[in-house]
């Protein structure tokens, strides 16, 4: 009975201590950092945060210098580099962030960063920059040190440091400024980004989900802020590459050998004043319709771009709202069938239990009669065996008490005869 009773106490707590950790399940996924180090200074979410205000910084340092790059040259070539630069670097500074795992979009801003400021530093004839070729490399510099010190607040217990961004940079350089970068993923054996999935239990995938779209969400938004900015830095880079087109230059060529023609009419018919006022007029007029048209052009040219831009982020921003209602209905749904399914294996679990405690109570209690007829059977044997034993022992220690008080009597009796001889004859003085 009290084995029974222990054995149903057990069976309560292993289901106490399996429904707690099934309340367990849908917890908060542990990142990368996490999975490294057990004494990191900030969580994966914190870096996360700090990350969106990082990329945030990097876009403007880029933005700031290129414009300080273009304010300082009038070379075409600088000012097209300098777009080229701010457009691509920004673009894959948010791509870098997109990453799932906080740490991995942390190293791979870096190793960006650090891409950047060996490009720059390497010696190029004529430089990308000109003589403005030091402010790119100060505005990396700055976002170096940014970087260190976030480093610095994630601690210093991180296997992966400094020199894997600097070695990653080193055997995988760009070199241009279009950003055709190396993946960190597949060169590294996806040693960022692989999250072990042995460990992750179905209900944290699901509920890790919506932060996933939510983070995707942000940083789509920041990015946002951004593409106005990116379609005017476009169309400068169309004007420019328009103005340095064939089909440009050479009617400003005409135009330049046709002024050279004024200039030798005009030395030539100085005696026909009329006649060359009346060509050089006719040619100025000319020279302006051709660029009224040239400069009418660029502009609808200009804002047809923007048009088809703003356009495609309307299109973008609509396509990722739908999918993400479509993700987010996929998972209320799996939600609900994941639910269904815990409950009826709960219910199926709880009969199968009921069943298996009824079975072992009945078992308990027919066990419990066998011992106790058990029990009263070997009590009787004992019995048997012990009332004998216990007959012939009083029987004698009876007769050990009798043989004891006979050789009492017997001694007593003699004492007896010797203190009457001692009466009769007393002894003598010694």
């Amino acid at each position: 009975m009290f084995q029974s009773l222990r054995s149903v106490r057990w069976a309560l707590t292993l289901i106490s201590y399996a429904t707690f950790l099934g309340c367990q399940t849908i917890r908060p996924s542990n990142g990368l950092l996490e999975q490294q180090t057990v004494n990191a200074g900030i969580s994966s979410e914190q870096l996360r945060i700090i990350l969106d205000d990082l990329v945030l910084e990097f876009s403007s340092e880029l933005e700031q210098a290129a414009d300080r790059i273009i304010a300082a040259n009038e070379s075409q070539r600088v000012h097209k580099n300098a777009l080229l630069w701010k457009t691509n670097g920004i673009a894959s500074g948010f791509q870098a962030c997109s990453r799932r795992d906080s740490l991995g979009s942390y190293f791979d801003l870096w190793i960006l960063n650090k891409q950047s400021l060996e490009l720059f530093r390497r010696p190029a004839d004529p430089p990308l920059f000109g003589d403005s070729q030091a402010i790119a490399i100060a505005a990396c510099e700055r976002i170096e040190s940014s970087m260190i010190e976030v480093l610095n607040v994630i601690g210093d217990e991180l296997p992966i440091k400094e020199e894997f961004a600097r070695q990653f940079a080193n055997d995988f350089p760009i070199d241009n400024l279009y950003f055709n970068r190396a993946s960190i993923t597949t060169q590294y054996t996806k040693y960022i980004d692989e999250i072990e999935a042995g460990k992750r239990e179905l209900l944290e995938v699901v509920g890790d989900l919506d932060n996933q779209l939510d983070r995707m969400q942000k940083l789509s938004s920041m990015y946002a802020e951004f593409l106005p900015k990116q379609a005017r830095w476009n169309a400068e880079l169309m004007v420019l590459e328009t103005l340095q087109s064939e089909a440009f230059t050479t009617p400003i060529r005409d135009m330049s050998l046709a002024a050279d023609g004024v200039v030798r009419i005009a030395d030539t018919t100085q005696a026909l004043p009329k006649l060359v006022e009346r060509e050089g007029k006719f040619l100025h007029d000319s020279i302006s319709e051709q660029r009224e048209l040239t400069l009418l052009a660029i502009d609808r040219m200009r804002a047809e771009t923007v048009d088809q831009l703003q356009s495609e982020r309307v299109a973008v921003m609509a396509d990722l709202q739908d999918e993400r209602n479509a993700v987010l209905q996929a998972i209320q749904r799996e939600r609900i069938a994941v639910t269904k399914d815990m409950t009826n294996f709960g219910s199926q679990s709880l009969e199968q239990f009921d069943r298996s405690v009824d079975a072992k109570i009945v078992t308990a209690g027919d066990q419990g009669r066998l011992l106790i007829d058990h029990a009263f059977m070997r009590s009787v044997q004992v019995l048997a065996v012990l009332l004998p034993l216990a007959c012939l022992l009083l029987y004698v220690l009876k007769r050990q008490k009798t043989d004891y008080k006979d050789r009492n009597n017997e001694v007593v009796q003699v004492v007896r005869r010797d203190d009457a001889s001692e009466t009769h004859f007393p002894r003598r003085a010694a």
